[in-house]
This record gives C-alpha cells, sequence and structure tokens, in this order.
C-alpha cells in the first residue's frame, strides 16, 4: 500500500510526456506561489489545477484519497489551532456564555482562523501532490538527466536518483519484516498504538542492517562498472536535449507565475486577505 505512492504510471498522458525541466518548473511554482498567497479561493485555485494534472496523468484517485486521508490528522490540526489563535480573528464562531465563570464572554473560535487555517492546509497538500505527480510520471533516469540539464553535478544528480530509488525498497523490506513478524504470531498492524510503536522501533535495527548490506551491494557494483560520476557521458534520449515550444512556453508561465504573484501582492496588496 505504501509503495502505491511512488508508482510509475501510464506514461502515455501528456503529463508523462513532459520534459523534466518542465516538471521541475511546476515543482517550483507549486513550492513558491503558495507562501505568497494567504487567500482561500487562490490557494484552492492551485490545488484544483494539481488534481486536475493528477487525474489527467491517470494518477488512481484512491492514491491521492489514501494521500490525502494520511495527512488528515494534521490538516484538522492545522485548521483547529488557526481557528482558535489566529491573529486573522475576527468574527467569532463559538463564544463561551456569560453565565460561566472566569471565562464567560470570551471568543474562542473565528470565522477568519479557520479560513487561513484551510489555506495553510493547502500549503502543505499542493506541493505534497505536485512531488508525487512528478515522481509518479517519471523515470528515475529522466529525473537525473533533468537534473542534469539544469546544471545540477552528475554525483549530485546520481545521489537524487538513487535515494528515490531506495525508498520503495525500504518500504518493501518493511513489509517482508512485518510479513516474517506475522509467521512467529506476531500481527504488528493490530497492536494498539504504544505497543506498535515499540514494535516498529525495534524493527529499525534489521531494517537498517538490510539497507547497509544493499548499499554495499551497489557500492561493489558501481566499482566493477568503473562509475566515476563523471558528466561527460551520453544518453538514452539525446534528442530530447532541446525543448520544444510548449514546453519552453510551460516552463515561463511557471516560473513567472511565483514573481506575478509576488509583485501582485507587495504594490496591491492581491492575495494578501484571507477572502
Amino acid at each position: 500500500m505504501t509503495t502505491a505512492f511512488l508508482q510509475r504510471v501510464s506514461n502515455d498522458t501528456a503529463v508523462a510526456h513532459l520534459d523534466m525541466r518542465v516538471k521541475f518548473a511546476l515543482l517550483v511554482m507549486a513550492s513558491t506561489i503558495i507562501f505568497i498567497w494567504n487567500n482561500l479561493l487562490l490557494q484552492a485555485l492551485v490545488l484544483v489545477l494539481m488534481l486536475a494534472l493528477m487525474l489527467a496523468a491517470r494518477v488512481p484517485a484512491a492514491t491521492i484519497r489514501r494521500l490525502i486521508l494520511i495527512l488528515s490528522p494534521a490538516l484538522i490540526m492545522i485548521a483547529v489551532i488557526q481557528g482558535l489563535w489566529s491573529p486573522f480573528g475576527v468574527t467569532p464562531v463559538v463564544t463561551v456564555p456569560d453565565s460561566v465563570p472566569w471565562v464567560g464572554g470570551w471568543h474562542i473560535f473565528y470565522v477568519e482562523g479557520l479560513l487561513f487555517g484551510l489555506a495553510v492546509c493547502c500549503r502543505l497538500l499542493i506541493p505534497m501532490l505536485a512531488f508525487q505527480l512528478v515522481f509518479m510520471t517519471s523515470d528515475p533516469r529522466d529525473i537525473v538527466l533533468g537534473l542534469a540539464r539544469i546544471g545540477v553535478p552528475y554525483r549530485v544528480a546520481f545521489l537524487f536518483s538513487t535515494t528515490f530509488r531506495f525508498v520503495p525498497l525500504l518500504f518493501e523490506e518493511m513489509e517482508g519484516i512485518k510479513e516474517a513478524q506475522r509467521l512467529r504470531g506476531v500481527d504488528i498492524d493490530s497492536l494498539g498504538l504504544v505497543r506498535k510503536l515499540i514494535a516498529m522501533a525495534r524493527m529499525l535495527v534489521p531494517l537498517v542492517m538490510i539497507c547497509l548490506s544493499k548499499a554495499q551491494l551497489m557500492e561493489i557494483a558501481l566499482q566493477a562498472k568503473a562509475f566515476t560520476g563523471s558528466g561527460d557521458r551520453t544518453y538514452l534520449h539525446p534528442t530530447r536535449e532541446q525543448l520544444s515550444l510548449a514546453e519552453k512556453l510551460l516552463i515561463a508561465v511557471f516560473l513567472l507565475a511565483p514573481v506575478a504573484a509576488l509583485a501582485a501582492r507587495l504594490v496591491y496588496g492581491f492575495g494578501g486577505s484571507v477572502l
């Protein structure tokens, strides 16, 4: 179930065929413009855009729903905290009756705080969905190639790609350890919260040992292939060195959108209010 967040989807979609440089520009926009706007409607607009792109890329709706469910406790907590103590609070939702000693008449929940809390939830969801979209529609080799083409040293790009490949491997090894525990009569998923945390902590030792062993095997394989990390190499898709006109326009839109949003915020205050 966990590895479903990182499994590739169909590469027959327009989103999957985009050059990695376009996808990196999308990540930049999704990670910056959300902090420029406080407006809930604008944040929701960007969130709808990300959801539309994910559906266009044929990311399973169940995967999106599962990600949102995993984040839902944090999202609810953020909305409640902002509703209680946000400095944007003006219109009270809940007022303690005057008959209550000491706290009678206090306003303890505000409409503007709740709305701002929802905007903060969008700030959390948008980059999460954007990163999931990029990684589920991109081959790790394309990620390395895209990083190299934007000027990232090949050693750093290769390290990033290797880390990305190891993440689903960690989840698979974790599931293998849990299956081994089930064969011994210990079902970790059915334990209570405290006992589950203790059991998961004990699983870290074999998990780390397995990862170290696989990392050592990878090091031996790289040495056997005389890997140097030099960026002077050929690539699988050399014809994608040049961007199409549409891709150039998309990169320009994605990179200029935060700049335009910041200028509009500073000059006209656009997007500064919660609504």
